[in-house]
C-alpha cells in the first residue's frame, strides 16, 4: 500500500500519524539538545565552582603564609641583632622562645584553618621545608644544650648562623609559594 494513497483515503488518521511522528522527532531532538546544553552548563558551573574554591583556598593560604613569613622574619631580625652585637645569646634564645610561643598559639588558632585546601590545587614540595625544619629542630636542641660559661662564642655563633640561614631558606620557600599562587591567579 502506498503511503500517499493511505493519507488520501484516511486524512484524519494520516494527519494524526504525521503530527505524532514530527512531535516525537521534535521531542527527541529537544531532549538531545537539552542533554547537550545541560552538560555544557554543568561543565561551566563546575569550572566556576572550582575557580571560586581555588580563589578562597588561595586567600586563606596566602594569609597563613604571610603570618608564617612574619614569624620567620622576626626570627631573622633576632639573628641579625645577635650578629651585630645588640643582644647576647641568652637574650636571643629568650626572644626566640617568646616568638615561637606567640606564633605557635597564633598559627594553631588561625581562623582560616582550611588553608590546607590549597594543596588540592597546587603541588608544593614539602620535602625541602621538612628537611629545613628538622635542621632547625636539631640546631635548637644543640643550642639549648650549650652552656654559655663553658662553650665558646664561636660555636654558639656557628649554630645561630645555621638557624639564621635555615629561617632565610624557609622564608624564601614561603615567598615562592605565595608568588606561585599569585601568578596562577593572574592568569585566570
Amino acid at each position: 500500500m502506498d503511503v500517499f494513497n493511505f493519507l488520501k483515503d484516511y486524512p484524519a488518521i494520516g494527519g494524526i500519524a504525521i503530527g505524532a511522528i514530527f512531535s516525537s522527532l521534535g521531542w527527541i531532538g529537544k531532549s538531545v539538545l537539552d542533554v547537550f546544553l545541560e552538560k555544557k552548563r554543568y561543565n561551566r558551573d563546575l569550572k566556576t565552582y572550582l575557580w571560586k574554591e581555588k580563589i578562597n583556598a588561595s586567600k586563606k593560604a596566602s594569609e597563613f603564609y604571610l603570618e608564617y613569613a612574619n614569624f620567620l622574619n622576626l626570627g631573622r631580625i633576632q639573628f641579625e641583632s645577635f650578629k651585630i652585637g645588640k643582644i647576647e645569646h641568652k637574650s636571643l634564645i629568650e626572644n626566640l622562645q617568646k616568638e615561637v610561643a606567640y606564633y605557635e598559639k597564633k598559627l594553631k588558632t588561625f581562623p582560616h584553618f582550611e588553608h590546607h585546601h590549597i594543596n588540592i590545587f597546587y603541588e608544593f614540595d614539602e620535602k625541602e621545608s621538612m628537611e629545613i625544619s628538622n635542621k632547625i629542630n636539631s640546631t635548637i636542641r644543640l643550642i639549648l644544650e650549650l652552656n654559655p660559661e663553658i662553650d665558646n662564642t664561636e660555636r654558639t655563633s656557628e649554630l645561630f648562623k645555621i638557624l639564621e640561614d635555615s629561617y632565610s631558606k624557609l622564608f624564601e620557600l614561603q615567598k615562592n609559594y605565595t608568588k606561585r599562587i599569585r601568578e596562577d591567579l593572574k592568569q585566570i
